[in-house]
């Protein structure tokens, strides 16, 4: 009767019942294991920057460029979780005022704690909307830090944002984005010294091998935006990103697995009261688990 009920949910998401979808999304997300029939590989871009970059209303353009053109948008946005409660605030649909309702779906997801990690299910998540009719799959992370540089692996194609005077180029190099990264838009062309911001950001790349293209928009206007989508589609594959993409991915997998493990708690509750070290409490785990 399970596996009925699983079954009929994806049927009626493939026959565009939201309700099933959400239903579907929500078990995965809550890590039942289900599997999605694959015949066709997922259109995925991963939306990455800076608080304040404008990514929400950015991808509420994109969204919204896609929708009038028929095309079928869903847009998974990871919310930071709290590190005490696990809660989420999941308010960025509150920035989404373009989108045609009709051709456009939004989910939030909490992180819960996953920092470093792909959040439960998400590339499940992403193949069910793949499978269930959604042509372009958008994924918004939290900011530009390490945990973002894993959820955004799971893309196959990555869009930094960044903004005037923020100089957050900088930290998207440390945190290793720049490494995975196809496109960086500099948004908010629309306010006093974007042009400056943006070859400033040029400058700031001009030391790294190989680095991606920078073009300007703003996201208030949509100035730039048919410029931006026809870059983003028309991006294809690097093997050499797609590689170090594949081991973010691997090894956020195998973090996500060992944080789900019924052992885990006890080995840091016995590692935070200074009962045993780090490396007996990952002695513990392997003994149980194997060695990783």
């Amino acid at each position: 009767m399970e596996l009925n009920s699983r079954s009929s949910l994806f049927e009626n998401a493939k026959n565009g019942d939201r309700r099933s979808l959400a239903k579907l999304l929500t078990r995965i997300e809550n890590g039942e294991e289900i599997d999605i029939p694959t015949t066709k590989s997922a259109w995925v871009l991963g939306v990455t920057g800076p608080p304040g970059a404008g990514k929400s209303t950015l991808i509420d353009r994109l969204a919204s460029h896609w929708s009038e053109n028929k095309q079928r948008v869903a847009i998974l946005a990871v919310d930071p979780s709290s590190p005490i409660t696990g809660g989420a605030l999941l308010g960025d649909r509150a920035r989404m005022v373009h989108s045609n309702p009709t051709q456009v779906y939004f989910r939030s997801i909490s992180a819960r704690g996953n920092h470093g990690g792909i959040p439960n299910g998400l590339e499940a998540m992403i193949q069910a909307l793949s499978e269930s009719g959604w042509d372009r799959v958008i994924i918004e992370t939290v900011g530009v830090g390490q945990g973002e540089f894993a959820v955004i692996s799971v893309a196959n194609r990555i869009l930094l944002v960044d903004g005037p005077d923020r100089g957050d180029v900088l930290q998207a190099e440390k945190a290793g984005i720049l490494e995975i990264a196809d496109l960086i838009a500099c948004n908010k062309s629309d306010l006093p010294g974007s042009l400056n911001a943006m070859k400033s950001v040029e400058d700031g790349l001009s030391y790294s091998d190989n680095p991606p293209p920078v073009i300007s928009v703003s996201s208030l206007t949509g100035d730039g935006i048919e410029n931006l989508v026809h870059r983003l589609e028309a991006l294809e594959p690097d093997l050499g990103k797609s590689t170090a993409r594949a081991k973010i991915s691997l090894e956020s997998v195998m973090i996500s697995r060992i944080r789900r493990s019924p052992l885990y708690d006890d080995v840091v509750h016995d590692i935070s009261q200074n009962k045993i070290t780090s490396k007996q409490g990952a002695e513990r785990m392997e003994s149980n688990y194997g060695r990783i």
